[in-house]
């Protein structure tokens, strides 16, 4: 009796220490597949991740961004105020590393890697002493290990998007915020979490709302108990998002109101009509139906709807070429089964009602803009995916041990690892073999190859006229070149700056029309093929990855 009870602690130890293991090689497993290739896969800096980085390299030698503002909490950048939290995040990689971009990747990278930890220590917490107690620790390496895999995820982990780094701050701060209900200091730090989430990225200022409205009717019992806490948390967490409401109802709000649905643009215009139609025809019920109000629902009805697309989700992603990899849904096929049943579990129990509430908001802010679905601003789905997935690997593991035969069951088992495991590597190889050559253009692939020619040419031109039919010219000259901050931000006064108006020193950015600038003289062009054409008598020219030509360089 005395050697059993002996033996118990230490068969406790020893499972402890196989759990601990597996944990490490997940994040290890994490680790290496966002830090592989980081600077050279995706193939190029997209015109944000350019921007994010020089303006960390403008505050880290003058302590403004490119335009002059010292030590702002949004970025001016292209008028759409990014978030600054990112290029704050940057400025130590690239005083490391220099300015290139496996500097301007690594933060979204490193804490893309603590993400996965942050999925295991929140889904632990949910579902500690709840009925899935005994399969918790299971769940969350599960949970914990899909995202470590999961194509979403990888996607926005190896790029230097803000919307990873607020998944990072919502993740963890949910997980003190459960840990609060026990121990009510934890309040505090979820409260500091969260509000940093909204100097990450946009979403959050919605969605986390939302996620705190539900959760506090769901766990209101828990709060009354820690009701002098929770005041504590309102207070430090008003005082840690003040500076952003300052901002948003300033120049701040300007990304908001570029991109969302609540706008006429053509829609109100057409129910107008319709309401004149329906008057001129006795129909006055018509003007219930046909009004902004209703044009609005439905516009957002929509975009929120358009998230659960199965094609987006499983099979094709989202449209922009730099949001996932070819032919890769933002999830594995595989996972649509397990993640039903994992929502049928859900629905029936109290534990996991948390975690469905945050699924169904986590759309929300992308809901109400355009171009939807969208993976990046549907980003904090995440983990909610991979645990509905791990909830129904778990459920049909477990009935096929008790029902099946020990040989029925192997083979099961064997089965389902070989479609993981194939789905996996299918998305490596599209990732790392097939995107980078089929979407480089959607990567501004070229400008960076372009800037030695530039160098080697520029001394003998009085001016150098480039395109911007890629868009935004004038930051990978920035930040390639690099052209020194404090020079740049002499350079202007204020007022809103288009992209035509973005030239410096002999630099011009705009379209060239060949028909005109053939006959310009001591000129340096750099333009499309479509602008220029191959009879100009060309000195270089740019590829994409697949070996079309991206720029021609001509020298007049």
């Amino acid at each position: 009796m005395k050697e059993n009870q002996k033996s118990l602690p230490r068969r406790q130890a020893g499972k402890i220490k196989n759990q601990n293991l597996l944990l490490v090689s997940i994040l290890f497993l994490a680790a290496i597949l966002r830090l592989y290739q980081l600077g050279n896969n995706p193939p190029a800096l997209d015109w944000d991740e350019a921007s994010l980085g020089y303006n960390a390299y403008s505050i880290l030698k003058t302590g403004k961004d490119e335009f002059g503002r010292s030590w702002p909490i949004s970025i001016r950048s292209f008028e759409d105020y990014k978030p600054a939290m990112y290029t704050y995040l940057t400025i130590p990689t690239i005083y490391i590393f220099g300015l290139n971009e496996f500097a301007v990747r690594l933060p979204s990278a490193f804490l893309g890697t603590l993400t996965v930890f942050a999925a295991y220590l929140l889904v632990g917490e949910l579902l500690k002493k709840s009925r899935w107690e005994k399969q918790c620790e299971i769940l969350a390496l599960l949970t914990s290990a899909l995202l470590a895999i999961s194509p979403w995820h990888l996607q926005f982990s190896r790029v230097a998007f803000e919307s990873n780094v607020s998944l990072f701050f919502v993740i963890f701060g949910m997980w003190a915020y459960l840990k609060g209900l026990k121990t009510g200091g934890w309040l505090s730090i979820a409260a500091l979490l969260l509000g940093l989430s909204f100097y990450s990225y946009h979403s959050p200022r919605l969605v986390v709302p939302l996620i705190l409205l539900g959760w506090s009717w769901l766990y209101r019992r828990q709060l009354l108990v820690q009701k002098r806490w929770v005041a504590v948390s309102a207070i430090i967490g008003f005082f840690i998002i003040v500076p952003f409401l300052l901002e948003t109802f300033g120049a701040g709000g300007a990304r908001l109101s570029s991109v969302t649905v609540l706008k006429p643009e053509g829609r109100v215009e057409t129910e107008i009509e319709r309401i004149e139609y329906d008057r001129a025809h006795g129909d006055l019920f018509g003007a219930l139906l046909h009004n902004r109000r209703v044009v609005y629902a439905k516009a957002v009805i929509k975009g929120y709807l358009d998230h659960f697309n199965l094609d987006f989700l499983f099979l094709q992603g989202d449209a922009p070429g730099r949001h996932h990899a070819q032919d890769v849904g933002m999830l594995y096929i595989w996972e649509a089964p397990f993640i039903l049943l994992g929502l049928l579990f859900a629905l029936k129990t109290r534990e996991l009602q948390p975690l469905l509430w945050w699924f169904l908001v986590a759309p929300a802010a992308s809901a109400i803009t355009t171009g939807t679905p969208h993976a990046v601003r549907a980003l904090l789905y995440l983990p909610t995916y991979q645990l509905f997935t791990a909830i129904g690997i778990s459920q049909i593991v477990s009935l096929a041990r008790k029902h099946l035969s020990q040989q029925l069951f192997r083979g099961l088992v064997l089965v389902l690892g070989f479609i993981i495991l194939g789905n996996f590597f299918y998305y490596l190889e599209m990732y790392y073999v097939h995107t980078p050559v089929e979407v480089s253009q959607d990567w501004q692939y070229g400008y960076k190859q372009a800037v030695p020619i530039i160098k080697q040419y520029e001394s003998q031109v009085s001016r150098v006229v480039m395109t911007y039919a890629y868009d935004q010219p004038h930051v990978f000259l920035l930040f390639y070149l690099p052209v020194d901050p404090a020079w740049y931000q002499r350079q202007w006064s204020g007022g809103e700056v288009l992209r035509e108006q973005r030239g410096f020193a002999k630099y011009e950015f705009r379209r060239i029309k060949w028909a005109e600038d053939q006959y310009k003289t001591d000129t340096l062009f750099i333009g499309t093929p479509e602008e220029i054409p191959d009879t100009a008598g060309e000195v270089a020219h740019v590829s994409f990855l697949d070996g079309s030509i991206a720029l021609r360089i001509v020298k007049r």
